[in-house]
């Protein structure tokens, strides 16, 4: 009876400590909501709401509460993005990425991801924020949610844009719609929008204007359908149709609703501005011009302001220089600081045609080392882009893995598939290599045979022949019809030495190539380049410099002997990872094109380094060589 008793009191004590350890985890839970309810009071200061959010965390390492957990972490994201702390916002959604990982909550790993992109995006890591849109989209497939699904698709669409890549982007931007039902309007107007920006970039502004156009009837919101009519506008000041992009910005200056997104309200100012000024340079637009920089410095709008100081230092340009060059100046100092690459070179070109003769060229100088060092960076961004495009999804995934949460385990078998598939392409790489430097080979060797028959040439041939021309120089008659003969041999065969002789490869090519182009510039034919230094042919491997020396060297050579030219142009241009060269004269031109010999040679080099070259004449109308290859 007494140990019946003891067992009643025992039970009675656990039954009393549960119920108040789960009064106690009530409490703790009320508390964390009432933490995180303050955090998204607007009336609070970021910091005040920051406070708040952080009190939230520490009661929430105690008790177990992952979905509230994620929810808090996702707004701390939100409170960074608030105060436009891009950098700390991309740190919060890591956190939040490995959290919603541990706890296997899918659409939050899509939501981090996402907002990994957007904050990249940010801060121009666009090859970052494609990575991480393509990550979140591959997540959105998985739970079908075809919202975000099309969503994603028009996050990456406009990352394509933004990297030139318009049909890519276009393709993306299309397959978007399918996503998208009656509650998605804003979003597939938001489509248009990017359709119409990409046919905006590449010139075709009546294209661009019907996107607009569709885009404006699909949305509801005010303030996106003033954006698309201000992307209207500009398409008509592009086309010199001043007089329809004057009433556009005119009409969108009374809307009512436009004092609440003054952003848009100081871009339609500063746009109507400068349009009616570039219709009429005398008219005073000054104090429209004003107004938008003061809302813009108001409301902290960097990118606007730049925009701001670019129009009024070309307003200033002819009535008053020095106020042109401060306002230049003041472009220049905000683009830096927004680190916009592309605006410090367009200030810097304002700078240098203002300033003094010695100041101006030390900012020209400064601008071409600057648009030189952009192209290195794009090339790279280019290639960060195509990488990310084309990876594998099964490699992206372990490397995000790794990276993030370091727990890649692996079973035997995955193991030997790994190293199956690590073999075949260790194989296929190997065989590719042989093939690319024997390749390599025979066009050096090519190159060497060349050399050294020219120098016998020279040496041995041109010099004896030379030798007899000196022992019958003297003599008339027959010995001087001779002479004549031999002279026309030695020519020759200095020509062939001289065509045939060492090419200077490395940092010195461009200056080399730029010397040919130099050495057939005479009697009466001028031979220009256009493109070469924007391309660093330096960079090239020995053999392609080579093909592209001897290849340009004989059509040169082909044009002095046939084409009677008196105008030579060799453009070179750089199409994603592809170099294109092409050969156009004025001269007389064929009736029949044959490949033979010389054009053969040609077609031997360039096949040498896995390029293709084509040939186009016709009687009066030149002769045209293009040729390209992987560069």
């Amino acid at each position: 009876m007494k140990k019946n008793k003891n067992l009643v009191l025992l039970f009675s004590i656990l039954i009393i400590i549960s119920c108040y350890n789960n009064k106690e985890n009530l409490t703790q839970k009320d508390k964390i909501l009432k933490y995180y309810s303050l955090s998204k009071n607007d009336s609070l200061s970021i910091d005040k709401r920051k406070e708040n959010l952080k009190k939230a965390f520490k009661l929430i390492e105690v008790i177990k509460f992952d979905s509230l957990e994620l929810k808090m972490l996702n707004y701390n994201v939100i409170l960074f993005r608030k105060e436009k702390n891009y950098k700390k916002a991309i740190q919060a959604s890591k956190h939040l990425l490995i959290k919603a990982l541990k706890y296997n909550d899918k659409r939050s790993i899509g939501e981090a991801y996402y907002k990994l992109g957007l904050y990249n995006e940010r801060i121009n890591q666009k090859d970052s924020a494609y990575f991480f849109y393509n990550k979140s989209l591959k997540i959105y497939e998985v739970i079908n949610d075809s919202m975000k699904i099309g969503r994603r698709l028009l996050n990456i669409a406009i990352i394509e844009s933004s990297f030139g890549d318009y049909k890519k982007s276009n393709a993306t931007a299309v397959k978007a719609l399918q996503f998208f039902d009656k509650k998605g309007t804003e979003y597939i107007a938001s489509i248009y929008n990017n359709l119409g920006i990409n046919s905006r970039k590449q010139e075709l502004y009546e294209k661009a204007i019907k996107y607009y156009e569709k885009a404006i009837t699909l949305s509801k919101k005010r303030n996106k359908i003033n954006i698309y009519k201000n992307n209207i506008a500009i398409s008509c000041k592009k086309m010199k149709n001043y007089d329809q992009s004057i009433d556009i910005l005119s009409k969108i200056l009374i809307d009512s609703t436009l004092n609440k997104f003054l952003e848009t309200k100081a871009r339609a100012i500063d746009n109507l501005a400068y349009v009616r000024w570039l219709k009429n340079s005398k008219l005073n637009v000054l104090p429209q011009f004003l107004e938008a920089k003061r809302i813009r410095i108001k409301e902290k709008n960097f990118e606007g302001l730049i925009a701001s100081y670019a129009h009024l230092s070309d307003y200033y340009g002819e009535l008053d220089k020095s106020k042109s060059l401060t306002y230049a100046y003041e472009m220049y100092n905000i683009a830096t600081k927004e680190k916009s690459p592309y605006d410090i070179i367009e200030a810097l070109d304002k700078i240098s045609m203002l300033e003094t003769a010695d100041k101006g060229i030390n900012f020209a100088i400064k601008r071409n080392k600057l648009k030189d060092s952009l192209i290195k960076v794009k090339d790279k961004e280019q290639y960060k882009y195509a990488l990310v495009k084309y990876e594998s999804e099964e490699n992206e995934k372990k490397a995000l893995k790794n990276k993030y949460l370091a727990e890649e385990q692996k079973t035997e078998k995955q193991g030997w598939i790994f190293i199956g598939l690590t073999t075949m392409l260790g194989f296929i790489m190997y065989i590719y290599y042989k093939r690319a430097k024997t390749k390599k080979e025979k066009v050096i060797e090519v190159y060497k045979t060349e050399t050294r028959l020219a120098k016998k040439i020279h040496d041995e041939l041109a010099n004896d022949v030379y030798l007899a021309m000196n022992k019958i120089q003297n003599k008339s008659g027959e010995e001087s019809s001779i002479l004549a003969d031999l002279e026309k041999i030695y020519l020759q065969t200095r020509n062939i030495s001289h065509e045939n002789s060492p090419v200077l490869t490395g940092n010195q090519f461009e200056g080399f190539l730029k010397q040919l182009f130099a050495d057939f510039s005479a009697d009466g034919c001028k031979v220009m380049n256009k493109g070469l230094s924007e391309i660093t042919v330096n960079e090239l491997s020995k053999e392609k410099q080579i093909v592209i020396y001897r290849v340009l060297q004989e059509l040169l050579v082909n044009m002095k002997k046939y084409s009677e030219a008196n105008l030579v142009i060799v453009s070179f241009s750089l199409i994603k990872d592809t170099l294109q060269i092409q050969y156009k004269d004025n001269g007389i031109g064929v009736e029949t094109l044959e490949i033979k010999n010389g054009l053969q040679n040609m077609e031997t080099r360039i096949k040498s380094i896995g390029g293709s070259i084509i040939f186009e004449s016709e009687m009066q109308k030149g002769f045209q060589a293009k040729f390209q290859f992987k560069k």
